[in-house]
């Protein structure tokens, strides 16, 4: 009896990477790659580089193009697909980055090199806010936004809200902005270093202020949601009632602990933090949101595990009240919730 197309798939996979990946993980690679190559050729894959009389070409047709099959799944274009994305996949290229995209809060988000692939804990982090924030109108601001992934699972399941987020890379902020379009979600988007100055004033108006960034398209709505990218608004002060950051948090010295596929692929500038200075991107949002929360407001963190009494002290003593510390699926403190007093 002749195999299925995804079982096929799947025995070339395990042929080819066994030494890389555990079964389990090549269940879930085939049926990934296989979607992939069902919905169409992803752009990012079908690169047309393979040599069709290569060694590794005609291995994977023996594999693949099974003679017999009533109705042909194989081709030259999708056999050659799946020897580019082997081919990638052995070099540890995350498999996000091959497709170009990833499940996120049941919403798909586009990614590439120039964001961090949502991880399941940031999940863990949108599901406390949810459980904490009534629907109802109140205003957000996601600080580093990367591909956008919380400030537009907030915005899905709380779309009466207002919701502001800023990066400080000009290319994240655009992968974020095709996410939110794509996604259906009003975003106000913005590019911003939050370790420069941020304009917070009790006079000036909190309404974002239309304008371009280079090779960016122009700011505007489509569908129903913003996809441009706007100027840095002034926002009032006491005028937000959640600030969220998932911010870079992982110690230089913490490199050697990292899987290659991260380390070689993912932006470190995303990543990284000094050893001298752990807590940096904290202290300063925290002392951002002293101005830009009202009273009772909320501010949620995702944390290095092991700086999480170090987080809870700084903002103890910066005056926040109700401070707790969770701990994500694997056991490890990896969220902080402070309130405003």
């Amino acid at each position: 009896m002749a195999l299925v197309p995804m079982q096929q798939l799947s025995r070339y996979l395990q042929l080819e990477l066994n030494d890389i990946y555990s079964p389990g993980e090549i269940v879930a690679l085939s049926r990934l790659l296989f979607h992939e190559l069902r919905e169409g050729l992803p752009a990012m894959v079908a690169t047309g580089k393979c040599n069709h009389l290569s060694v590794t070409y005609r291995r994977a047709a023996s594999f693949l193009m099974v003679e017999g099959d009533e109705v042909p799944f194989w081709d030259t274009n999708k056999v050659t697909a799946v020897v580019d994305m082997v081919q990638r996949l052995k070099t540890g290229e995350p498999v996000q980055y091959i497709v170009g995209r990833t499940e996120f809060h049941g919403l798909i988000f586009h990614v590439n090199p120039d964001v961090l692939i949502p991880r399941p804990e940031t999940e863990e982090l949108v599901e406390w806010m949810l459980d904490e924030i009534s629907p109802g109108k109140f205003k957000l601001f996601d600080i580093g936004t990367g591909s956008g992934c919380i400030a537009i699972a907030l915005g899905k399941q709380r779309p009466e809200c207002e919701v502001y987020a800023c990066d400080a890379s000009e290319r994240a902020i655009a992968v974020a902005q095709r996410n939110a379009r794509e996604n259906g979600v009003n975003v106000h988007f913005f590019v911003q270093d939050i370790l420069a100055s941020l304009s917070v004033s009790p006079h000036n108006s909190s309404s974002i202020v239309s304008g371009t960034v280079s090779a960016v398209p122009r700011s505007g709505f489509r569908d129903g949601a913003f996809f441009g990218i706007s100027s840095l608004p002034a926002f009032d002060d006491g005028s937000f009632h959640v600030v969220v950051s998932n911010p870079p948090y992982v110690l230089v010295s913490e490199r050697g602990e990292m899987e290659a596929n991260v380390l070689n692929f993912e932006p470190p500038e995303a990543l990284f933090v000094s050893d001298c200075t752990p807590l940096l991107f904290y202290e300063r949002i925290a002392d951002l949101s002293l101005r830009l929360l009202g009273e009772g407001g909320r501010l949620f963190f995702e944390i290095n595990r092991s700086k999480g009494e170090e987080v809870r002290a700084m903002l103890l003593e910066r005056g926040y009240r109700n401070v707790e510390l969770r701990s994500d699926m694997a056991g490890n403190p990896r969220m902080i919730r402070a309130v405003k007093p």
